[in-house]
């Protein structure tokens, strides 16, 4: 699997476990709210049943990510739909006085855990939606919460934000966490990467055989090694795109050799030997050994002594 592709599923794959906690645990929340709402306080509102058709979409919505497979979409209905109830239930609790309106702030925290602009779009939204409520506040209605159930209400919600905050801070840290061993891992393996790289290199420079990279399809000479100027006196750029028969002698430069090249399956070794033209005008024999790969031909030449 190529580098790039690697590096975005494991990214995809954090995105999608870290919106699948989330949203189990926002049923769950909502999930206590409920229950505690309808038979600890005896609540009977509209926003009780409001509250258990966005448990039900909520779990809909999760499971149906096992269909569609669109992690965004699970999402974008989770931050929507939470932030709508949270703001319907600071509305009929209280407004700015409710403590609900303290789990609006979850919202962008849980936002940024995706993505900066994400977090940065849902914490103008609050923003604003507080400031609506602060200037709607004469037209709040009667607050659903019993004057001697607030106590209450206030510490189980405020155990609530706790807990998510704590969730999605454990969440965020652990992914900067992973992150970072990752990218510490990978510059490690890079380090060793350009090492290896570099002996390569020198091997292949301070080889005392012909080295070059030719394109198989027209013969093309894409790259070479030093060598081609210690023993054919050529500089590499008089080499470099130019057709590898130029520098055989045309007697031995035969259709059949370059047939022979181009016709090269995968993994096939090919060998020949042919008298090469310096650049001083010498005829010296070598000796090739060439294996196709991917369109490309890696060949080397040894000088025959013989």
């Amino acid at each position: 699997m190529p580098k790039a592709k690697y590096v975005y599923q494991d990214l995809l794959d954090r995105q999608i476990r870290v919106t699948n906690i989330v949203g189990y645990a926002i049923v769950a929340v909502f999930g206590v709210i409920f229950l505690v709402s309808k038979f600890i306080f005896s609540i009977e509102h509209p926003l009780i049943n409001i509250t258990a058709g966005f448990l039900v979409a909520s779990l809909a919505n999760l499971l149906l990510y096992r269909l569609h497979k669109k992690i965004f979409l699970t999402y974008q209905f989770i931050i929507i739909m939470t932030f709508m109830v949270i703001l319907i239930m600071s509305w009929y609790s209280g407004g700015l006085r409710s403590p609900a309106i303290f789990m609006l702030t979850t919202v962008p925290v849980a936002a940024f855990s995706t993505s900066q602009k994400q977090g940065v779009a849902w914490s103008v939204t609050v923003f604003i939606a507080i400031i609506v409520t602060l200037l709607c506040d004469s037209m709040l209605p009667e607050s659903i919460i019993a004057e001697q159930h607030q106590l209450r209400f206030s510490f189980i919600l405020l155990l609530l934000v706790i807990g998510i905050i704590i969730m999605l801070s454990y969440l965020v840290n652990e992914s900067a966490f992973s992150t970072h061993r990752k990218l510490d891992r990978d510059r490690k393996q890079l380090e060793d990467k350009s090492i290896r790289l570099e002996n390569l290199t020198t091997l292949l420079n301070y080889s005392n055989d012909l080295m070059c990279i030719i394109e198989q399809d027209n013969l093309m000479i894409n790259d070479l090694n030093p060598v081609f100027k210690l023993h054919l006196g050529y500089e590499l750029s008089e080499v470099r795109g130019k057709h590898m028969v130029d520098f055989i002698k045309s007697e031995e430069a035969t259709p059949d050799l370059e047939k022979d090249l181009k016709s090269l399956q995968d993994d096939q070794v090919y060998e020949f030997s042919c008298t090469m033209l310096s650049k001083s005008g010498a005829e010296t024999i070598f000796h090739w050994v060439a294996i196709a790969k991917n369109g490309i031909i890696h060949a080397s030449a040894r000088m025959n002594i013989c």
